[in-house]
């Protein structure tokens, strides 16, 4: 009786719903970068969740990451990458932040992804474009990318690995994304052992892992743009919003 009396206080209140219905995926949400608060050229990026992983850029030849408007919702920014360039001396530029527990799945599931705009002139015809990635080839490992697959550009992968860069996984879109629109990307593990990949929220592909315990924990920081600042850096070269990683499902 007590809880029927403060429940129906709290409808007064307008505050039952909140408390009976909490949003699908409260507090799973360990990165979001939206943008839409940063300055051009860009040099810091604010995490929207409110867990302070900051964003930084770094830059190399020249290179520059900077905002436009409006962003893919029509509203708010969404950021450029350096423009194609071939060779050595090349404008380079990415986005990290410091590796943190939270930003490792372990064995559970998890998603992570971004909104991607690119044409296939900005795209190169041998070397791949990383997005968004935690670790490296010769370690565990999640990552997003685009790469030229038999003759075609603007397909977008989601690769993971083990420990010691053991056992990788790809699944790669069966469309290109590289038509000068706004694309929604996702990636995901599933509970059940499948690595899926989602675009503009359409189930695409999908493998199975080797296990249900398929452990993935990089320890190193999380890339976006590029995995680094080298001659062979898998620079991204379009333009990029609302980037993010969550511990829980996007779908279905």
């Amino acid at each position: 009786m007590l809880r029927t009396k403060a429940l129906v206080g709290l409808a007064a209140l307008g505050l039952v719903t909140a408390l009976a219905t909490p949003a699908l995926g409260a507090g799973g949400q360990n990165l979001k970068w939206t943008f839409n608060s940063a300055g051009s050229p860009v040099t810091t990026v604010a995490d929207d969740t409110g867990k302070m992983h900051t964003g930084t850029v770094t830059t190399a030849n020249g290179g520059q990451i900077t905002t436009l408007t409006p962003g893919r919702d029509g509203v708010g920014q969404a950021v450029q990458f350096p423009a194609l360039c071939v060779g050595a001396s090349c404008p380079k530029a990415m986005i990290t932040t410091p590796s943190q527990p939270d930003l490792n799945p372990g064995t559970g599931k998890f998603s992570y992804g971004a909104w991607v705009k690119l044409t296939t002139a900005q795209l190169s015809t041998t070397t791949g474009s990383n997005l968004v990635q935690k670790g490296l080839s010769d370690s565990s490992q999640w990552k997003l990318q685009i790469d030229p697959h038999n003759g075609v550009l603007g397909l977008p992968s989601c690769v993971v690995r083990r420990a010691g860069g053991t056992e990788s996984k790809l699944v790669r879109s069966d469309i290109s994304v590289a038509d000068g629109n706004w694309h929604k990307l996702v990636c995901q593990r599933t509970d059940t052992g499948y690595l899926q990949i989602y675009v503009d929220n359409n189930f695409r592909q999908q493998v199975p892992l080797p296990a249900p315990a398929y452990d993935i924990a990089p320890a190193g920081q999380v890339t976006v743009g590029a995995k680094n600042l080298g001659a062979d850096n898998d620079q991204y070269y379009g333009q990029l919003d609302d980037v993010f990683y969550n511990d829980y499902l996007a779908y279905p």
